[in-house]
């Protein structure tokens, strides 16, 4: 009787460890934008969770792949007035989604943008 529990807990944690690392390690794409309504940089300079910073130029949009749940952006950029400004924001990222991150728009609500995937039928 012991024995069977025990092989029944083993089957649970590999069961559990395989969610977790499925969860944790599936790739999400990421598209990162440099267009405002108002104003819009002529170069922003992102960092993606920690990674390299990147530059994007203005009314471009780029790709990045990304790991995980839980994430961080950095964006750099000169307003309107010529002022440096640096954002941090955090998110969050779920399967079947197509997440687009607006970097001229980054202190305003609308900075990111979240699009369910349609199943194709």
């Amino acid at each position: 009787m012991k024995t069977i529990g025990a092989r029944i807990g083993v089957i649970l944690a590999m069961i559990l460890l395989g969610i977790f690392l499925f969860i944790s390690g599936k790739e999400h794409e990421v598209f990162i934008e440099n267009k405002g309504e108002k104003y819009t940089p002529k170069n922003a300079y992102y960092i993606l969770d920690g990674e390299k910073e990147i530059k994007i130029k203005k009314k471009k949009k780029k790709r990045e792949y990304i790991k995980g749940v839980n994430h961080t952006i950095e964006v750099r950029f000169k307003d309107a007035g010529g002022v440096e400004k640096k954002v941090v924001k955090e998110f969050k990222t779920k399967m079947g989604q197509i997440i687009t991150i607006n970097a001229a728009m980054i202190e305003s609500d609308s900075w990111l943008k979240i699009e369910e995937l349609k199943s194709k039928k």
